[in-house]
C-alpha cells in the first residue's frame, strides 16, 4: 500500500515536466506543441533509455499534450510576433544595404 502511494506521488510530480522545461529553458523551441516535440525527441535518444527516463517521459506525454493544447493561443501569439519582428529586421537590413549602394 505504501509503495503504491509513493509510486503515484512520484508519477504526479513528473507530470508535465516537459511543458515546464520546454517553455522556461534558455533555448526553448519555437513553434507549436513545443513540449510534445521535446518529449518525442527525447525518447529517440539512447541515453534516455539507458537512464530509464523514457518510461517517465512517455507516462507524462498525455499531460504534456493537454497542456500544450491549453497553451496553443499563447504559442500562436508568440510565433506571430516573432515572425513579424523578423520581417521588420529584414526590411531594415535591406533598406540599409540599398542606401549604402
Amino acid at each position: 500500500m505504501v509503495r503504491q502511494g509513493v509510486l503515484i506521488a512520484l508519477i504526479a510530480l513528473v507530470m508535465g515536466c516537459s511543458t515546464v522545461v520546454s517553455r522556461l529553458g534558455p533555448d526553448r523551441p519555437s513553434g507549436l506543441y513545443p513540449a510534445t516535440n521535446t518529449a518525442l525527441e527525447l525518447t529517440g535518444d539512447l541515453w534516455c533509455w539507458y537512464f530509464l527516463a523514457c518510461p517517465i517521459v512517455l507516462v507524462s506525454l498525455p499531460v504534456d499534450v493537454a497542456l500544450d493544447t491549453l497553451m496553443l493561443p499563447v504559442d500562436m501569439v508568440r510565433l506571430l510576433n516573432r515572425d513579424e519582428s523578423e520581417a521588420k529586421s529584414e526590411t531594415i537590413a535591406t533598406s540599409a544595404v540599398t542606401e549604402a549602394s
